[in-house]
């Protein structure tokens, strides 16, 4: 599980993967080859294959990046020794944001269940639809740990959790779509942007009074 200690790769490994993201993000899985992605970063195939021995191989390893990056986002918030509502708002913030600050990897992150239409034809790409799978099963448990608590003392309110859980993931992914950088789009600015989905969000629940982010004290 993603909770457990990451290994540095090198140097050269993660600009595969930021290159590979780029060309998956704009060119979608069946036009991009690894001759694309070598191509984007300037490299020859060689080196991209003394990593990845396929194109499926090299979009799962970024897609477990992805994943990484997305646990990040949230996972101040679910440890935090807070209400379940300040706990919610922290998520939520880092979800969004890590949206926008890492657009290409959260394109293919979304993207990624689809690859089960390609097929797994070797054992590892099987481990890793599996091991997706589970990341997104256990992504979407924490929101519905702090969702369910929440209900429990009356500041939240839920009719069916898995509609309620999809729809407010949804809006939180939403600037994947609808986001596009530009000079200038400094921190206050994503702040901004980040904050306005997530009270959208979080009225979604019944939660009309979200706490300046400035107030919440994250506990130890």
């Amino acid at each position: 599980m993603l909770a457990t200690a990451k290994i540095a790769k090198p140097k050269r490994y993660e600009e595969i993967l930021v290159a590979a993201a780029e060309c998956f993000q704009k060119q979608g899985f069946s036009a991009t080859s690894i001759d694309t992605v070598a191509r984007h970063l300037g490299a020859t195939k060689g080196r991209i294959y003394h990593y990845f021995p396929s194109k499926v191989d090299l979009f799962n390893a970024v897609r477990d990046r992805a994943m990484e990056l997305a646990f990040d986002g949230i996972r101040e918030g679910y440890d935090a020794k807070l209400s379940p509502v300040e706990r919610l708002h922290l998520m939520t913030l880092g979800h969004v944001k890590c949206m926008m600050l890492h657009h290409s990897y959260m394109q293919v992150l979304l993207d990624g269940l689809q690859m089960q239409r390609f097929g797994a034809t070797t054992e590892f790409q099987r481990e890793a639809m599996e091991r997706h799978l589970h990341e997104r099963n256990t992504f979407e448990t924490w929101y519905r740990e702090v969702i369910e608590l929440g209900v429990a003392e009356g500041t939240m309110a839920v009719r069916s959790m898995s509609v309620t859980l999809q729809s407010f993931l949804v809006a939180l992914n939403g600037p994947v779509f609808w986001y596009r950088p530009r000079e200038g789009d400094g921190e206050e600015k994503l702040n901004a942007i980040a904050e306005e989905v997530v009270v959208f969000a979080l009225k979604g629940l019944g939660i009309d009074a979200v706490p300046p982010i400035s107030t919440i004290s994250r506990g130890a």
